[in-house]
């Protein structure tokens, strides 16, 4: 099979193109023939050598596919060979060929591309985690969702939207039109304006009920404030430590060293109580080891199944395996609106 290895840790140049073994198929396993591949932040991350829980190099990145059931190991019943699926990968995932557990494979909607389909286990997962298990998002409520425009920002907001919420979105002002395509009645722009103080003037002071924020400490702190009674913060990524094409030792440790101070410790307790407000944190890859993604994907299908929740996934662009190190410079220069994916 063909597979992008990263080589070590640094910039995209690291990222090269491989030929490595078939992966065997044992009971209870599916293997896969990738059509496309996701990348997420937690690649970006482990490139440049900022997630420890991605295996050393060399090893194969990437956490979700779509393809064709290429063969089924002993005892599977839930699928058959050539059928189109959507599957999360414990890495790995980059690759022409994966081998799942068979309860990691989800039948694709038929009206999914490939491309859509690998663009869905873990961002609309991460979104329905964030919005709706542990934020519990209802009708009416004021929601703001950063870096709206990425591949989780936009499944977020279909997802926000279904629930009739009112959405605030940050963005840079050329992906403005986008976002609000999407269902964002209030886009801020985080490169000309203070989101915080442009929340405050909206809302005439009173906040935001729920929020979803993977950038770090520096938002953290300023998401906390904005919460109004019974507001609730997901944090579920750091990516102001990375420059985006490798690593900022500057960024890392100034970061680290206010996240104990970015919202409420547990030594401060009797202060959360006081106001009234919650604190989450997301790790989907360790959600995913844990508990599977039958727990979310489950109760989401369900949805996309009684028109409840209309669910489109956006593809900024695909690219070739031998292109994987341009399609991560793609994402650090911010310049998609939607998921990035690789295509074998």
């Amino acid at each position: 099979m063909k597979a992008v290895v990263l080589t070590g840790h640094g910039g995209p140049e690291v990222l090269r193109v491989e030929e490595r073994p078939d992966p065997s198929v044992g009971p209870g396993e599916v293997r896969i023939a990738v059509k496309a591949a996701g990348i997420n932040f937690a690649d970006t991350m482990a490139r440049v050598g900022l997630y420890p829980e991605a295996p050393k190099p060399p090893c194969v990145l990437g956490y979700e596919v779509a393809g064709e059931v290429e063969s089924i190991g002993e005892g599977v019943e839930s699928v058959k060979s050539g059928d189109r699926v959507m599957a999360g990968t414990r890495f790995g995932g980059q690759a022409s060929m994966v081998t799942v557990p068979a309860s990691q494979a989800i039948a694709m909607p038929s009206g999914f591309s490939f491309e859509q389909g690998a663009a869905f286990p873990v961002n609309y997962a991460t979104s329905y985690v964030a919005l709706v298990m542990m934020g519990g998002l209802r009708e009416g409520e004021r929601v703001l969702i950063h870096a709206a425009a990425g591949g989780v920002g936009i499944s977020a907001l279909q997802i926000a939207r279904s629930r009739r919420a009112e959405i605030f979105g940050t963005a840079s002002a050329s992906k403005h039109e986008a976002i609000r395509a999407q269902g964002v009645e209030h886009a801020i722009d985080y490169r000309s304006q203070d989101f915080e103080q442009e929340i405050r003037r909206i809302t005439g002071g009173e906040g935001v009920d729920l929020i979803m924020d993977a950038t770090g400490p520096t938002n953290f702190r300023k998401d906390y404030r904005l919460l109004r009674e019974g507001g609730r913060l997901v944090m579920y990524g750091l990516s102001e430590a990375s420059s985006g094409t490798g690593r900022d030792m500057r960024k890392l440790v100034t970061s680290l060293a206010r996240m104990p101070f970015a919202t409420v410790p547990w030594w401060k307790s009797l202060q959360l109580m006081s106001e009234n407000k919650g604190v989450f944190g997301l790790n989907m890859l360790a959600w995913q080891d844990r508990e599977g993604l039958d727990r979310v994907i489950g109760p989401l299908s369900k949805e996309m199944e009684e028109g409840s929740i209309e669910i489109d996934p956006v593809v900024a662009h695909g690219f070739p395996f031998d292109q994987a190190g341009e399609a991560h410079r793609f994402i650090a220069e911010r310049r998609n609106i939607g998921k990035v994916v690789l295509v074998p």
